[in-house]
């Protein structure tokens, strides 16, 4: 996927630079991180954040935990890299309610709610979450309960229910109603897709550079030495400042939390291999990227895994033509 997405979008850089230079790119293309990753390390252009639902997600479980009203202000503490973030701290009306939030998290209320469509929920163990005192995002239970997941993931696949199966399933359903030009409802077939707030994120990103709103949100972006435990040039996901100058990660945090800066850094070493692979449509670049992901523990199921999706998607693949050649 990733391989196939980062050529589009450099071309789409190319149309803006060419047809309207001054125009922002607001991007929930994923992988989100690494998308934003490669344009950062690839290219030249400097007006593109990265928006996932995720946070958004967060953030609503948060209101909810915490039972707030629409007229209080929520400000989160979020760091570290798309589908990998963490809350460290929830604000409420300029005070901290975190030790609340956690204490709630940890009894157990509500464990589903933190979840989102295409993750099954397995609450997360009470000690360790004592221990690593921050608040994981649904996506840490690949990483934290990987065996778990992995057992849940074959059974669907057995029973024919893999995630791409059953989206495949809803899209198909989802086109043939958008086929009638009086559609005028939400199709109840959204709800089983998952990306809820896509728009939502995007829009309120799109409507705080163009009223200059300073106002909070959580993208990804590069951090340019903000956060000062780790490497000035990389993209993270953050709680962010976003005006008409783009965004600007929170100047109250300064430093990831070094519980999980590890785990951090094997993730981003393998988001810069996968978009240098992206680049270089090289197998070997691709096989350095497939075995530095955290979730790969085989060279051989690397090689197996890479060689059959670029054999799949060869026709979306120019970039890895002569590989291709090679391999069929």
């Amino acid at each position: 996927m990733l391989t196939r997405t980062i050529p589009i979008i450099f071309d789409i850089i190319k149309d803006v630079e060419e047809i309207c230079p001054d125009a922002w790119i607001i991007n929930f293309t994923n992988p989100a991180g690494m998308v934003t990753e490669a344009v950062a390390r690839h290219t030249n252009f400097k007006k593109f954040i990265g928006v996932c639902n995720v946070p958004i997600g967060m953030k609503m479980f948060v209101q909810k935990s915490l039972q707030l009203t629409d007229a209080d202000e929520l400000s989160l503490e979020l760091f570290g890299l798309n589908h990998f973030v963490f809350i460290k701290d929830a604000f409420v009306n300029g005070e901290s309610r975190f030790n609340e939030l956690f204490e709630y998290v940890i009894d157990g209320a509500q464990k589903e709610s933190a979840s989102v469509k295409n993750i099954f929920s397995i609450p997360f163990e009470a000690d360790f979450l004592r221990g690593l005192r921050l608040l994981p995002c649904p996506y840490h239970r690949y990483y934290f309960k990987e065996k778990e997941m992995l057992s849940i993931e074959m059974g669907e696949y057995y029973k024919g229910e893999t995630r791409a199966q059953v989206v495949q399933r809803v899209e198909k359903d989802l086109f043939k109603l958008y086929q009638d030009p009086d559609l005028n409802y939400k199709p109840k077939e959204l709800e089983m897709r998952g990306g809820a707030y896509y728009s939502d994120a995007a829009c309120e990103v799109i409507s705080a550079i163009y009223n200059d709103s300073h106002s909070e949100h959580y993208v990804i972006v590069p951090h340019h030495g903000q956060i000062k435990n780790i490497p000035a040039e990389w993209t993270v996901e953050m709680t962010c400042r976003i005006g008409r100058d783009g965004a600007k990660p929170d100047p109250r945090f300064s430093q990831f939390d070094e519980k999980v800066l590890g785990l951090i850094h094997g993730i981003k070493a393998f988001e810069i291999a996968a978009a240098n692979a992206a680049v270089s449509g090289s197998l070997n670049d691709l096989l350095v990227a497939m075995n530095i992901n955290p979730l790969v523990h085989s060279d051989d199921d690397a090689r197996k895994v890479a060689t059959e999706l670029l054999l799949a998607h060869k026709k979306h693949l120019p970039q890895f033509a002569e590989t291709i050649s090679e391999l069929e």
